[in-house]
């Protein structure tokens, strides 16, 4: 057990220029608590929480741990004081094994020498690893460990650096059930040693799962706080938003049947195998698995980021070269959004604007110049039919929320010439009432004649949009199911490989 520590932030305001996003914050967090941390992208979360951790710097208020006021100049002073936080994207290396990535930095030299004591590191995470009852080898490779030991290796970095409290950002984002159970488990044993956790999350389920209290900020403030044993997830929803969110409704659709996308017996050694499908002009199609079922590894060979497969892949009538690149993907009518935003959807030093337009400087120029005036046309567009919330497109797009980064990724393909859409993951990561307006979006291309390729890990979200879901299980195509015939425990069944559904 560690010694009982009380984390009270009182107070707490910030202001970006003339924008204030936290106004008068009161937040707690004791030992031996999950305290989930919820509200729209946007709300104040993660300022907050940089507030805590030492990131930025508050305008006004006071942190304390034990009745101590402290003052955090940066990240250092916080992992000092035992505040540790941990972000959605992994920070190891991979080329490192688990105790080389834990004791980066702090490595442990043998006595009276400048040689690493190896053999003395890998002891020590091993203990900590075994006290946690985790089955994983700490002189593993980490490029070897599936997502979930991954989240794990790198909280047990955090408390081995003697952190106390931690801070876990979207932690199952990334992960299957499977490792999420696991993940839930180690959480609560965690809780048992008296570590105090501030759990980020947009899923009610594990909200209500594993924490003990729930705080939901809106617009800057607090606006309600209260233990999950006794407060209903529909009451922590409409604290969200502020009232009731709108229910997404599927419109119905005839006469799909003009093929844009045809797929052949695509096959890549030890990722799919014989997987064939078609796109129709107007549909969404989603691909749905497990993690690692090559469901992702298939949309991208599809944009041409992959040429090692067998096969055939046909778009309007052509078939398509491996490999060809996203450049002739793009000037073949066809657009990406990708499953993480920040390393590879956007460019964080650029602002709104450029983020949009870049993909299409060459059609908004004439000779050397710019047409600015068709650039700030296609933004202004692009801002008002996603509702993406900016204080201007010359807004750095780094400083955006995580819903509203993913509507300038979805913005961009919107008055472009483009006829397939390839959509990765949509919805990682954002709110439930950003996901509602992504889902728009998405309805509405479609509508306007878009094929729209889809992958998504969660059953709900392809069962609520696609007009077919496409089934896959470690790369065979397993089933294949059109609206509104959705079994969900069928869907299930197939993913995971069991008669009942069961994951």
């Amino acid at each position: 057990m560690i010694e009982e520590r009380l984390i009270r932030m009182s107070g707490i305001t910030k202001s970006f220029l003339d924008v204030r996003v936290l106004s008068n914050v009161d937040f707690s967090c004791r030992s031996g608590e999950v305290h989930a941390l919820v509200g729209l992208n946007g709300a104040g979360k993660s300022t907050l929480m940089n507030v805590l951790g030492g990131v930025l710097q508050a305008d006004g208020g006071m942190v304390e741990i034990d009745g101590i006021p402290v003052e955090f100049a940066s990240p250092a002073d916080a992992a000092k004081a035992g505040i540790s936080m941990i972000h959605q994207e992994y920070s190891l290396i991979d080329e490192l094994p688990v105790w080389g990535n834990i004791f980066l930095g702090r490595e442990l030299k043998k006595r009276g020498t400048f040689f690493l004591d190896r053999r003395g590191m890998a002891e020590l995470v091993q203990e900590q690893l075994e006290r946690f009852e985790l089955d994983i080898d700490a002189r593993q490779q980490v490029r070897d460990l599936d997502s979930g030991e991954k989240q794990i290796v790198e909280i047990i970095r955090s408390l081995m650096s003697d952190a106390h409290l931690i801070v876990m950002d979207e932690p199952t984002s990334a992960l299957a059930e499977g490792d999420k159970q696991r993940f839930f488990t180690f959480i609560r044993r965690m809780k048992s040693e008296g570590y105090s956790i501030i759990y980020i999350s947009h899923q009610m389920s594990e909200i209500f799962g594993i924490a003990d209290r729930v705080t939901v900020m809106r617009d800057g403030e607090i606006v309600l706080s209260e233990e999950t044993a006794r407060i209903a997830e529909d009451e922590v929803i409409h604290a969200m938003t502020g009232r009731e969110l709108e229910n997404f409704v599927k419109p119905h659709k005839e006469g799909l049947n003009d093929p844009l996308l045809v797929i052949s017996k695509l096959t890549k050694a030890d990722v799919y195998r014989n997987v064939s499908l078609d796109v129709n002009r107007g549909e969404i199609v989603a691909l749905t698995g497990l993690r690692g079922c090559g469901a992702a590894e298939l949309a991208k060979a599809v944009f041409g980021l992959d040429g090692e497969y067998d096969g055939q892949i046909r778009y309007r009538g052509k078939l398509l070269k491996p490999g060809r690149g996203p450049a002739t993907a793009l000037a073949d009518g066809m657009g990406l959004v990708t499953e993480n935003r920040d390393k590879n959807g956007i460019l964080s030093l650029l602002s709104v604007r450029d983020n949009i337009a870049l993909p299409f400087l060459e059609r908004n120029s004439k000779g050397m110049l710019v047409d600015a005036g068709s650039v700030a046309s296609m933004v202004a567009n692009a801002i008002r039919q996603t509702s993406a919330k900016v204080t201007s497109p010359d807004q750095e797009i780094r400083f955006l929320s995580g819903g509203n980064k993913q509507k300038i990724c979805f913005s961009r393909w919107l008055d472009g010439d483009i006829e397939l859409l390839i959509l990765l993951e949509p919805t990682r990561g954002i709110d439930v009432h950003a996901k509602a307006d992504i889902y728009r979006i998405i309805e509405g291309m479609a509508e306007r004649g878009m094929g729209i390729l889809i992958l998504s890990y969660e059953i709900d979200e392809v069962a609520l949009l696609a007009d077919r879901i496409v089934t896959l299980r470690q790369g065979d195509k397993i089933g294949e199911y059109k609206f509104p015939n959705f079994d969900k425990t069928r869907i299930l069944a197939d993913v995971a490989g069991t008669a009942e559904g069961r994951l």
